[in-house]
């Protein structure tokens, strides 16, 4: 391997702690970097994101206060903040599955374990900077989605550095389903692996059937990769796509669950989990799943009112079969606040909250509190600064309240 010249990248390190943030910058120095800039929480991280453009990201997965690494690789990919040009590596001193599993559902380009010596993140990096230069048009043309460009470049470095077919071949794989050419992209991924069985072609092959509709080949290709691969967390959520579809919602709600027991912080994965639950009238699970949504979402970039609703819808309905417990009543009460201190301007937002309550307090039979909500209901609707509550709502209130 030839060596790195790094005078010329950019790096934005992220560190929150002091002694481990000036270690870093100082390896970074030593390896030739003159531009550096240092961000010691999420936040500021992607404000420079936003306003600048870096080489190499070195985060840290713990942050303090505020959001973890995941976190923010979770915002700077769904925002589309750091092209593929880039080089992400998270630093970490947690081997825990959880965090693992974590971190790499948002694809870094690599992780590094604490304590590490400068030689090895040299290595590392320089590793990582070289095959990020040979795959620069690949990366550029899909920074650009011009994916028919990405193919052809793609091609040209198969011809000029051999050693990357198996990075080559995923990206025309994954740009082929992206275009809709899903028989061509079957193609290709058997042909991988018929001479490498790597899980990315399974995956992509069991995709490609997905997409052409052959739900029960797309299965059994899905099944044969979670076999292999038990952390191969995506292919459960594609699972339960096609269990939804062929109308067993009850598998689908199983798959989710173990594919949680292995990666429980993908927010996307609960929501999802407490979705399928509510239709199934499983207001329990739903509750499970959105209560942890919940938590996910505070420092997240899905952190969306319908979270914080559905889970007060879950524990309502929970509460149709009597009054909730007490860890039940407090989840709903700081779930409740939350949308009082940040969604409660919406009118659609705040109405479902109100019968949200009344449906709690009904359950406890405590009609006084849940008439004065009402009231309160009535009153904003009135004035227009809320939703007005249905004809079905106003009739079931009015016998609960003996009136």
């Amino acid at each position: 391997m030839a060596q790195q010249d790094f005078s010329k990248k950019k790096a934005l390190l992220i560190e929150d702690m002091a002694e481990a943030r000036i270690m870093q910058r100082k390896m970074l120095t030593d390896f030739g970097f003159t531009s550096i800039d240092i961000a010691m929480k999420a936040e500021t991280a992607i404000e420079l994101l936003r306003n600048r453009t870096f080489d190499v990201i070195l985060s840290d997965y713990n942050l303090g206060n505020g959001k973890d690494g995941q976190q923010l690789l979770e915002e700077v990919r769904h925002s589309k903040l750091i092209p593929n040009t880039a080089t992400y590596l998270m630093v970490t001193a947690e081997t825990s599955i959880e965090m693992v599993m974590g971190a790499i559902e948002y694809q870094p380009d690599g992780y590094i374990t604490k304590p590490f010596s400068q030689a090895v993140l040299q290595r590392r990096l320089s590793k990582l900077l070289e095959t990020k230069e040979k795959l620069h048009d690949v990366n550029v043309a899909l920074d650009s989605n011009n994916y028919e460009e990405a193919i052809a470049a793609a091609k040209r470095v198969i011809k000029k550095h051999p050693s990357l077919i198996g990075k080559c071949e995923r990206v025309i794989g994954e740009s082929l389903l992206e275009i809709k050419e899903y028989k061509k992209a079957l193609s290709l991924f058997n042909s991988t692996l018929k001479s490498r069985k790597m899980p990315w072609a399974l995956f992509g092959k069991a995709k490609s059937y997905f997409f052409m509709g052959e739900y029960e080949r797309a299965e059994q290709n899905f099944r044969q990769l979670m076999f292999d691969n038990r952390f191969f967390v995506s292919a459960y959520d594609w699972l339960a796509k096609i269990q939804i579809i062929q109308g067993k919602p009850e598998e689908a709600q199983a798959t989710l669950v173990e594919a949680i027991g292995k990666s429980p912080k993908n927010i996307l994965r609960q929501i999802e989990l407490g979705k399928i639950s509510l239709s199934l009238n499983d207001p329990v699970t739903a509750e499970m799943a959105y209560r942890r949504a919940v938590f996910l979402a505070k420092y997240s970039c899905y952190n969306t009112a319908e979270v914080y609703l559905k889970h007060l819808e879950s524990l309502a309905r929970i509460a149709e079969s009597g009054p909730l417990l007490p860890r039940q009543k407090d989840n709903f009460e700081s779930t409740l606040k939350k949308v009082h201190e940040s969604f409660f301007d919406d009118m659609e937002n705040k109405a479902k909250s109100y019968s949200y309550e009344i449906d709690v307090y009904l359950a406890e039979k405590n009609t006084l509190a849940s008439k004065k909500i009402f009231e309160v209901w009535l009153s904003e609707a009135a004035s227009g600064i809320t939703t007005p509550p249905t004809k079905k709502q106003s009739s079931a209130y009015s016998n609960a309240f003996g009136g």
